[in-house]
């Protein structure tokens, strides 16, 4: 995640980080200087926060892209986060009703977003991501979320799957022993570990089991949802997907290619086999999405994947691409 942030534009990365240096700074000199007045290190940080870290966004940005909107996102957002460190501040301006004054904008805004045009054809995945991430101005947070949320469902109950034909992706697979035996050692290694940390703090004990505990649900809804979500293939669309790792749809009529895998030739094509070795080969006629875990996307024009029966899959998507041709001849 670190490696990005020279991606990320100057403006954006001031906007966040002068807020996140000058509020904790503020708290360290008011503690270290106990004899003046906590709201002046407040007021200090209020400034810093909202009225530098605007103009400095406002600087760094492009002209055509300095509104209005801008400065009161980075305005509003080093409030409340000054909020967070002073309460006497958020008391003073009343920060709780202008974060549900900003939410109830950015939830307008995102509800009046239309969905894309093919949205229930997606799959699971794929919808959440399209009519959530309309609501939330950080979409990254919601796919955090979104993917979580989908992936935690499958240990309750199977997808909800397309009506089509259906395609395992498992045969060969070492997956299922490979995470008993990482469930195992995490088992006990969580014991161990609680044991020893109940001497010095019982709450840091309970609080390590708690995180070992959601990483072990974690991994058994990962294979869950291996094991329970095959490539489907529809009249009109083709459902890639290994578990959850990688997520695709792709309408029949952007399918240009289908053909056993071929390790020279696809070297450089995207795998979405998982513990598995591909054997076939699919090629698109314009780059399709491809969602993987988190924030994790690709756009590739073919991807490699593995199917237990190539050959019965390959048949069935050459008759489901000529079905369209025959009926309109």
């Amino acid at each position: 995640m670190l490696g990005r942030l020279p991606t990320v534009p100057l403006a954006v990365r001031v906007s966040w980080l002068w807020p996140a240096l000058t509020v904790p700074l503020a708290l360290l000199l008011a503690r270290l200087y106990p004899q003046e007045s906590r709201s002046l290190f407040a007021g200090l940080a209020l400034f810093d926060a909202v009225v530098t870290a605007t103009l400095l966004t406002l600087w760094l940005t492009p002209r055509g892209g300095r509104t209005l909107r801008l400065a009161g996102t980075v305005g509003l957002r080093g409030a409340l986060l000054v909020g967070l460190a002073f309460p006497e501040v958020r008391g003073a301006l009343w920060l709780e009703g202008a974060a549900l004054g900003l939410a109830a904008l950015h939830l307008r805004r995102g509800l009046r977003t239309p969905l894309p045009a093919d949205f229930h054809e997606l799959d699971d995945l794929e919808r959440g991501y399209a009519f959530w991430t309309r609501l939330h101005p950080s979409p990254r947070v919601v796919r955090l979320a979104v993917y979580d949320l989908t992936l935690f469902r499958h240990l309750l109950a199977r997808p909800r799957l397309p009506q089509g034909q259906l395609f395992g992706t498992r045969r060969g697979a070492t997956t299922g022993s490979t995470f008993a035996l990482l469930g195992l050692l995490a088992v006990v290694e969580g014991l161990l570990t609680h044991t020893l940390l109940a001497r010095w703090h019982p709450l840091a004990a309970w609080a390590w089991t708690g995180v070992e505990v959601t990483g072990l649900l974690w991994l058994l809804a990962y294979g869950r949802a291996l094991a329970t979500r095959p490539v489907t293939l529809t009249a009109g669309r083709l459902y890639l997907r290994s578990g959850l790792h990688w997520t695709g749809s792709v309408p029949l009529d952007r399918v240009t290619g289908a053909r056993p895998h071929d390790p020279a030739r696809d070297a450089e094509v995207l795998n979405i086999a998982i513990d598995v070795k591909p054997n076939v080969t699919l090629h698109f006629a314009a780059p399709q999405r491809f969602q993987g875990v988190y924030w994790a996307e690709r756009e590739v024009r073919a991807v490699t994947l593995h199917v237990d029966d190539p050959q019965a899959f390959l048949a069935a998507l050459e008759e489901a691409r000529a079905a369209p041709c025959l009926n309109a001849s």
